[in-house]
């Protein structure tokens, strides 16, 4: 429902201001497999139990940068811009005003916002924020580079010029953490700074305890939140072995769940299920840098050819998902292009492309160069993702190309990927809903200033001049008609070079009980109610004008 939804985002993103009628309480979650029983809110609750993990301390600086952690964070942490499930909304900056040339943004900000030590929030703080980050990147935060300078009009009012028009900027900040400069002006190392007063924010909710050795965290609701009411005073992240039975057990409130396990709440009033966007993904990276090979376009599409994706969504989504695109876009992504080339599973398909490229098949020995050098790879993969890894190894060993898989510790292996430490690898993760100007973040040659992702340059050695040129251009197409073409094209480019593979995007199906709490709303592009700031927040009163 938020995908379709989030078309608006892209407008609000001109705009400055959103008008929008009251939000349904009840959030995004609208199909149940089981009973369809209609469940009335239970309005503020005392507690909810959550399954827990430890995702580092919840600072920009500290936590880990897997979704879990930026989302623990960002219950403290607010920025100017936050999502509902429509798109971008106001927040901090209660509206904004784009110079002609789309290069001036004015932020105009709430008044009466205190942090949460009682000390008062002004434009001050958001200077002091962009320039702290820039000089010490935290973990997962917005791209700042294109900010040329930052002017202070008044303690509510604050002038960003950019060094070009950035389309996305207002999305971007969403990811952009404001801190108190009264704090944090005097910490030289953010990475080590672990104080009480290191989890200080604006945000609705405080952090009361946290372990890390069990991975445990509770946050209670600020008392002096400027914004909505928070529904539920206390929200408790728990160890949990198995999160199923500890959901089955009411240890916890919410629960994802796999498709062979839905029936068991078919019968039980109790219990609402719903079936999440395909917006979190696995994907097999290239990196060129490690293995020449992998620069041949022939090679790659061999890969896209080779590897069976129904399959995937089939044996280890067990049909809750769908194939990937290799215009990387889902198919639930608002700019998602379908008149790309799909590349249906076809093994004979890849060696033909091969052997047009002067790869030999040796009849039974595999595909081999000129030089008798075999087509041979060895596939990093965490320890989770042995069966995707196992299906991809045999549909490529049909198509004459050796795998030697290497599983490793999810933590190795992204280390692995941050380095560049792979020839081939498979990673899952989310934020494939979000503004197309990932596509730039993870292939575009020629950045401009602008950061790439830890996933994508310069690790992966790809180069296309067509990517970059078309990449640059979206990124400061202000029209959003003009620059949804560009990315139309761009996926097209993308999908006939393969400079990686995307195996599947999960839809996951979760569950939890209305009676305890019926909040949950997703984010326009995010997979994960829980993730949501206004999952717990009283959305009645919100009203953005």
């Amino acid at each position: 429902m938020g995908l379709i939804a989030a078309c608006l985002c892209l407008t609000m993103i001109f705009s400055g201001c959103v008008t929008r009628s009251q939000p349904d309480p009840s959030g995004t979650p609208t199909q149940n497999p089981g009973t369809g029983s209609q469940f009335v809110s239970p309005g503020i609750v005392d507690t909810i139990h959550l399954a827990g993990g430890d995702y580092g301390y919840p600072t920009p600086f500290q936590h880990y940068p897997r979704g879990p952690g930026s989302f623990k964070m960002n219950l403290i942490f607010d920025a100017l811009v936050e999502k509902d499930d429509k798109g971008i909304v106001p927040w901090l900056a209660e509206k904004w005003d784009i110079g002609a040339d789309g290069k001036e943004y004015t932020f105009y900000l709430r008044k009466n916002v205190k942090w949460q030590d009682r000390e008062d929030f002004t434009a001050d703080d958001v200077k002091f924020s962009i320039e702290y980050v820039t000089a010490h990147p935290p973990v997962s935060g917005a791209d700042l580079s294109a900010i040329e300078s930052v002017t202070v009009i008044d303690d509510h009012t604050i002038k960003m010029t950019l060094s070009q028009p950035i389309a996305p900027f207002i999305y971007q900040l969403y990811s952009f953490k404001i801190i108190p400069e009264h704090i944090w002006s005097d910490v030289s190392d953010p990475n080590t700074y672990s104080a009480p007063e290191a989890v200080i924010g604006t945000g609705p909710y405080k952090l009361a305890e946290y372990s890390k050795e069990h991975g445990t965290y509770k946050f209670v609701a600020n008392e002096n939140f400027w914004g909505p009411t928070p529904r539920v005073k206390n929200i408790e992240f728990v160890p949990v072995s198995d999160s199923l039975v500890s959901f089955q057990q009411n240890e916890i409130d919410f629960t994802g769940l796999s498709p062979d396990t839905i029936d068991m709440f078919k019968s039980d009033p109790g219990v609402y299920v719903f079936q999440q966007p395909a917006i979190w993904g696995y994907e097999l990276s290239f990196n060129e840098n490690k293995n020449s090979i992998l620069k041949d376009k022939a090679v790659r599409q061999a890969f896209a050819y080779a590897i069976d994706r129904d399959e995937l969504v089939e044996k280890v989504g067990r049909g809750a998902g769908k194939p990937g695109s290799m215009g990387i876009l889902p198919q639930d992504h608002i700019w998602y292009n379908e008149n790309i080339p799909q590349y249906e599973h076809d093994a004979n398909k890849a060696k033909q492309v091969l052997a047009d490229a002067g790869w030999k098949d040796s009849d039974g020995d595999g595909i081999m160069d000129k030089n008798g050098k075999k087509l041979s790879f060895t596939l990093i993969l965490a320890s989770g993702e042995a069966r995707i890894g196992e299906l991809v190894k045999e549909r490529l060993k049909e198509a004459g190309i050796d795998v030697t898989i290497q599983a490793v510790e999810s933590k190795s292996r992204d280390t692995k990927l941050k380095q560049g430490d792979f020839e081939i690898a498979i990673n899952g993760y989310g934020g494939w809903g979000g503004d197309a100007d990932y596509l730039r973040t993870k292939f575009c040659g020629t950045n401009f200033g602008m950061q790439g992702a830890s996933h994508g340059r310069p690790l992966i050695g790809y180069q296309n001049d067509e990517v970059d040129k078309l990449a640059l251009e979206q990124l400061k197409e202000t029209d959003t008609e003009k620059r949804k073409q560009i990315i139309y094209k761009l996926q097209e480019v993308l999908a006939e070079d393969v400079p990686s593979v995307p195996l599947y995007y999960t839809a996951s199906y979760e569950a939890y009980r209305p009676t305890v709490y019926d909040g949950w709303m997703n984010m326009f592009d995010h997979h994960e109610v829980t993730h949501s700031k206004l999952s717990y927040l009283d959305r009645t009163e919100i009203a953005w004008v």
